[in-house]
């Protein structure tokens, strides 16, 4: 048997346990695309045709238009780099989040209110 060592009197110890996840990124990337006339300047180009587009990405229900292009085809590329984007700046605005939850949960551990007590060098439960 070992004599308590003098470098660590301090007999009860407590820590913090959390569970952080990390939530996943949204595996169904449904696309709704609605064509739509574009507003504003252009003539009778934009009269005649329907070119701009309306994108949904229906499991997160973010949505862009996109009328800048003149082609159907061009606009709705531009609409999926947009959306993208917006998914990209959603998931670092939730990590930054969960970092700050994370920082703040150190300062909420509560000293002095011992779930479980073990005394002795076997440490058997009290």
């Amino acid at each position: 048997m070992r004599a308590p060592s003098l470098r660590y009197p301090r007999k009860n110890w407590f820590i913090g346990v959390r569970l952080f996840q990390i939530e996943e990124r949204i595996a169904d990337h449904t696309m709704c695309y609605q064509a739509c006339r574009a507003s504003g300047p252009g003539g009778q180009h934009v009269n005649k045709t329907d070119s701009a587009i309306r994108a949904t990405h229906m499991a997160s229900g973010i949505s862009v238009k996109v009328q800048t292009e003149r082609s159907q085809y061009a606009n709705k590329k531009l609409a999926q780099l947009l959306i993208a984007q917006k998914l990209a700046e959603r998931d670092e605005q939730q990590a930054l989040q969960q970092n700050r939850e994370r920082r703040l949960s150190h300062l909420e551990l509560e000293r002095g209110r011992a779930g479980l007590v073990f005394v002795g060098s076997e440490f058997k439960r009290l």
